[in-house]
């Protein structure tokens, strides 16, 4: 079980503490200054040792593999040099390689691939090559498929910044973004939700104290309540059509008679909301053939009722309406519509005016209670006698939603003591709530996504269905479960396979799904990295902020396309579409009527095609002031095929700046690159960065480098012929199971919040085979992932 420390502050006194861990002090008033209380947690209790067996090294090591490593790999692969970060002489015995499986993986695959040695190396024999492969197979990345998997254990993980904006948001109702304010996450295995590298920095707990007041403030903060209000308005304060009707009088007064038709009226009158108001004019009026004045009140020139003005001069009447209007700044106009002029007589029907007056709202009561006040306010009570039942049905709630689990009775009578030390002190009950809701917010229960051990270190356990929805929700939607996923959660049904397929189903197509794209594809294709770039204008005068949001905005409407439209992963790879503005139209010249808005749109040619050539991936592979091959091969290998190059040594020098080497690039890299130890880990990237060479360093299409033809052909180690990007990515949908594999282990690691272990390779290969399975469909490698024994289940201590 793991647990935590809360301490609330109010005044001198501590109110609360949750038991064990860390502590989190919450100042009593928001005014007052935050306080962080230190200690200790007890020391538990004496748990019996669970027994290890050791495992024996296998002579084989010392006999064949040890002399192996010497003559083939410790040249180069040692503590000295450790040529591609990889250094093999430190490994004495079987027992110590087990301790780094990692290593063990690489050389494997360099050994099989033929990759290693290096060409110009002395080779072993084949069967010296096999048996190292079998052995490395046999004795450390064997995985048992069987019954008895080993799910991994996930640390302790503390909500990344976009997690906990998004979590308020829907707790609290929200659109404040406090943790843009909070220190930058840190990335590991290419994400930053894993849990090994979210550390607690000291400046979050000040910044987690200030965030939950902004958050309660803004939830629970109410607008001021709009009164009504009575508005006069004498013969001076408005206006009239026409002019000449009015008239000052020897005192100064001044006066508005109609003799032809017209109007007194106000040019912008704000309603201050939608409801219902009170009209009113007050008016004599003359007669002519025995008819009296007609006039009209109108609003933006709508008429809402006529009135008979029969009320001779010096006894004015008064005449009122009463409608229902929207808010916002309208024309109010008194209109005389029904003027007559007798010449011969000298005599008029007229009409006087003297006062216009708008009342209201009339008995308004606001329908846009604020968000947060309909989340978190689920009882008020109606006097004193029920106000701790009110809290305590909030607090209840309040709790369950941001622990993403029923909280316990405990839980609930530590945060009433916060409550009753509010009231005490003479805090409203609006007021007196907030103390405990601050605490929650606080708390460790809610800024980490706690799950419980298996009481065995080396035991494994099924989560329970409440932390099952929370992975489920943070992994889709990096934010809290909803009610429906809670309400499932509560009745043990969400594992039944038909009801998790529905839920998948419906999580994907939810908009809260934009957080997978902004989020996971974010960091798998390197999104976020293009806010920061700085293209060299010198050498790319179309770059602009509006081709930055645009290549963001079009590689997020092609993913979120693909998951909400269920498609098939591959088109990752290759598809006959992009989605485009007006800007990326321009750049990729496309022709057509484009606005701000993203459009799906059927690709002109083979040039462009998935996620390899679009302008975002280009951009983000390239420098300032050129393109990079090398940049281009290594994110086609990480990001594509999950063959990750290991790192250039560190003795190899840069490409001179452009221009001062002949030739285009490909040329220039040819005539700089003489190091041999460097010839192998190029002959697979520089083929694949080669043939996107017909675009630019911003994404543009181009067919001349340096004024020569641009050669984009490519011969990869396996003997795979292309010429062009359109070549290129069909010989990668040829290669369409690393793709699968590499796109199952980046979604399972960005799920799970850990980096995989030899161990995950079973759930990787049912991730793959049923993705297959489905025709690559989106939701089949979801489905694959939450139903994996990683996802489902955790271990107490995590393998060797």
């Amino acid at each position: 079980m793991v647990r935590f420390v809360a301490v609330v502050a109010v005044g001198t006194a501590t109110l609360a503490s949750f038991a064990g861990g860390w502590y989190v002090a919450v100042a009593g008033r928001s005014d007052a200054a935050p306080v962080a209380v230190a200690a200790q947690p007890p020391a538990p209790a004496a748990q019996p040792k669970a027994i290890v067996p050791v495992a024996k090294d296998d002579p084989a090591f010392k006999e064949k593999v040890l002399p192996f490593l010497n003559k083939y790999c410790n040249g180069c692969h040692n503590s000295d040099k450790a040529a591609g970060g990889l250094a093999l002489d430190g490994y004495k015995s079987e027992a110590e390689a087990r301790k780094n499986r990692k290593d063990w993986g690489a050389v494997q695959h360099a050994l099989a691939s033929g990759d290693m040695p290096p060409k110009k190396k002395e080779q072993p024999t084949k069967d010296e090559r096999e048996f190292v492969i079998g052995w490395i197979d046999s004795a450390l990345t064997k995985v048992d498929c069987g019954l008895n998997r080993d799910p991994g254990r996930v640390t302790l993980r503390r909500l990344n910044r976009a997690e906990y904006n998004n979590t308020v948001r829907d707790l609290c109702g929200v659109t404040v973004r406090p943790a843009d304010d909070f220190p930058a996450d840190d990335v590991g295995y290419g994400f930053d939700n894993i849990g090994d590298v979210l550390s607690f920095q000291p400046i979050l707990l000040e910044k987690y104290m200030t965030a939950a007041e902004k958050v309660l403030a803004a939830a629970l903060n109410g607008p001021e309540p709009i009164k009504s209000s009575k508005q006069s308005f004498r013969p001076q304060q408005v206006l009239t059509v026409p002019r000449d009707a009015r008239s000052k009088e020897a005192d100064g007064k001044v006066k508005i008679t109609f003799r032809t038709e017209g109007s007194a009226y106000l040019e912008k009158f704000n309603f201050p909301a939608d409801g219902e108001y009170v009209l009113r004019f007050r008016g004599w009026g003359t007669k002519l053939d025995g008819e009296a004045p007609k006039v009209v009140i109108r609003v933006d020139g709508k008429d809402i009722k006529s009135f008979t003005v029969d009320a001779p001069p010096g006894k004015a009447v008064t005449q009122e309406v009463r409608a229902k209007l929207p808010k916002g700044e309208k024309r109010v106009a008194v209109a005389f519509v029904n003027a007559k002029e007798d010449r011969e007589k000298k005599t008029a029907r007229e009409f006087g005016f003297e006062m216009l007056e708008v009342e209201g709202p009339i008995g308004y009561v606001d329908p846009n209670v604020p968000a947060g006040q309909k989340l978190l306010l689920v009882a008020r009570p109606t006097g004193p006698a029920d106000a701790r039942a009110a809290a305590e049905k909030v607090l209840t709630n309040f709790a369950r939603r941001a622990y993403r689990r029923p909280a316990t009775p405990e839980e609930t009578q530590r945060l009433l003591r916060l409550y009753d030390a509010a009231t005490t002190r003479g805090d409203a009950w609006d007021q007196a709530i907030r103390l405990p809701m601050k605490a929650v917010l606080c708390s460790p229960h809610f800024l980490y996504r706690i799950e419980d051990d298996p009481e065995n270190p080396e035991g494994v356990r099924t989560l329970n269905d409440w932390e099952f929805a929370t992975r489920l929700s943070y992994f889709l939607w990096s934010t809290m479960p909803d009610e429906e996923l809670f309400r499932l959660a509560g009745a043990n049904e969400l594992r039944k396979p038909e009801v998790l397929e529905a839920q998948v189903q419906r999580m994907i197509r939810d908009p809260k799904a934009k957080a997978l794209s902004e989020n996971f594809a974010g960091q798998w294709l390197q999104l976020r990295n293009i806010r920061t770039l700085a293209p060299d204008k010198g050498y790319f005068p179309k770059w602009d902020e509006a081709l930055r949001t645009g290549m963001i905005g079009e590689a997020e409407a092609f993913f979120e396309y693909v998951v909400q439209n269920d498609r098939s992963a591959l088109e990752f790879l290759d598809a006959d579409y992009t989605f485009v503005n007006a800007r990326m139209a321009e750049h990729y010249g496309i022709p057509g009527d484009f606005g701000k808005m993203f459009r799906r749109v059927t690709l002109p040619d083979s040039r462009r095609g998935g996620i390899i050539t679009m302008a975002s991936t280009l951009t983000v592979t390239s420098n300032p002031t050129r393109t990079s091959p090398v940049k281009r091969g290594k994110w086609i290998l990480e990001n594509i095929l999950g063959t990750p190059p290991p790192p250039p040594a560190p003795d190899v020098p840069e490409l001179p700046p452009t221009g001062q080497l002949k030739g285009t690039l490909r040329q220039q890299m040819e005539q700089h690159r003489e190091n041999p130890s460097c010839a192998g880990c190029h002959a697979r990237l520089d083929p694949l960065g080669f043939g996107l060479e017909n675009f630019d360093g911003i994404g543009g299409w181009r067919t001349q480098d340096n004024k020569l033809a641009i050669d984009s052909s490519g011969v990869l180690p396996d003997g795979a012929k292309f010429n062009g990007p359109a070549e290129l990515r069909k010989v990668l949908v040829g290669k369409s199971d690393q793709f699968r594999r590499n796109f199952a282990d980046k979604l399972l690691t960005f799920a799970l919040g850990r980096g995989l272990e030899y161990y995950d390779k079973c759930a990787l290969d049912d991730i793959v085979n049923r993705a297959r399975g489905s025709q690559d469909r989106f939701s089949a490698y979801v489905l694959a992932v939450v139903t994996s024994d990683p996802f489902q289940k955790r271990k107490g201590r995590r393998s060797e």
